[in-house]
């Protein structure tokens, strides 16, 4: 293995300290900087950065075109190498090394581009399929309560995991059955404050969380500045074994955890190993299918934490696919009653009638 050049390392760090402190980049995103230079400075050997040139540029772009790596991470390493170049360029040390032409061959064909920004199809859970894995989850420890309910508030909150493992009891409201995410306390995305109803799309998602909330505060004696949803305590078997053993008092360190608990419910009852983030679509989903007005959608997108509607029916809210054609079909067919096609303000008349 090639050695690590240390002036490489130092104006990494440099470039690190500066998305974290003027870019006001996460640590999450940093990370993913640090892997796409990693990749660079491997394919050239660890060379000086100052080499840089159009050159490398080309041999490093053919060389990510060899691996298994997908066409969205690939597009985004360039990404982060053309804006890390660009920032080099400007350093004392590096501004006649760097030219800002050859950055540009860090780039992807117009192809090859549309085929990495394209979006992907993902599938999601319906509420049926929440309803069956929740349904299956048992429920007699204070583990087993604390995976049910977390399952059961994320369908009914639509609520995004970092924010889930950091919520403490005093974060939800149960008299207005509002759920206070105060990015102060809350990890929010993009750190905005997020005031989320419960949805109304099951009963007994509500009971299994309300049941929850009062085992907490009845049985396990939590207060206000407890975690909502703690973390499994560790303890030690007859054998000096590590294992599960109740539940402690504190909060998890990241979601990885809470994911492997969503997929695992699922998988127990057959199904594809959902991850708490879909919940949303589904609550989208459902959006549609209940026709709901435009302030009504409105409201469900603010519910989710989005600025904008639009937010939601762009990046939540694309029709899906069986949906799609039933749609186009119902374009094409005869008004039985009046032996006539459907006209476009017939179809426009059905598309509202379905919410969209």
């Amino acid at each position: 293995m090639t050695a690590k050049n240390s002036k490489n390392e130092r104006i990494k760090r440099a470039y690190f300290h500066h998305l974290r402190h003027a870019g006001g980049k996460s640590e999450q995103t940093i990370r993913q900087t640090g892997r796409s230079i990693a990749r660079f400075e491997a394919c050239t050997a660890q060379k000086d950065l100052k080499s840089f040139d159009q050159r490398q540029a080309v041999y490093f772009k053919d060389a990510l075109a060899k691996t298994d790596l997908a066409a969205a991470t690939i597009h985004s390493t360039l990404n982060d190498l053309r804006r890390f170049f660009g920032w080099l360029a400007l350093q004392p040390g590096y501004k006649r090394a760097v030219r800002l032409t050859d950055i540009d061959y860090l780039s992807l064909s117009e192809k090859d581009t549309r085929a990495a920004t394209a979006p992907a199809e993902k599938s999601f859970p319906t509420l049926q399929m929440v309803e069956k894995a929740i349904a299956a989850m048992p429920s007699e420890t204070a583990i087993e309560k604390r995976d049910r309910a977390m399952l059961a508030f994320t369908a009914i909150t639509g609520i995004r995991d970092g924010a889930l493992i950091s919520l403490k009891l005093k974060h939800f409201d149960e008299a207005r059955r509002l759920v206070l995410q105060n990015p102060r306390e809350v990890n929010t995305k993009f750190s905005k404050r997020i005031d989320t109803f419960l949805f109304p799309l099951h009963d007994a998602f509500e009971a299994i969380f309300f049941e929850w909330v009062s085992y907490l505060r009845n049985e396990e004696l939590f207060g206000d500045h407890d975690p909502l949803f703690p973390k499994t305590a560790m303890g030690q078997d007859a054998d000096q074994c590590f294992m599960a053993d109740g539940l402690s008092r504190e909060q998890w360190a990241n979601a990885t955890p809470v994911r492997k608990i969503f997929k695992d419910a699922f998988r127990h009852v057959g199904l594809p190993e959902f991850t708490p983030h879909l919940f949303r679509k589904m609550i989208v989903s459902e959006m549609y299918q209940r026709g709901l007005s435009v302030a009504e959608c409105k409201a469900w997108s603010q519910n989710l934490g989005h600025e904008g509607a639009m937010t939601t029916l762009t990046s939540y809210g694309k029709i899906g696919l069986e949906e799609q054609g039933r749609l186009v079909r119902a374009a094409s067919t005869i008004d039985d009653k009046n032996n006539k096609p459907l006209t476009a303000q017939d179809l426009e008349n059905i598309l509202r009638q379905r919410g969209f």
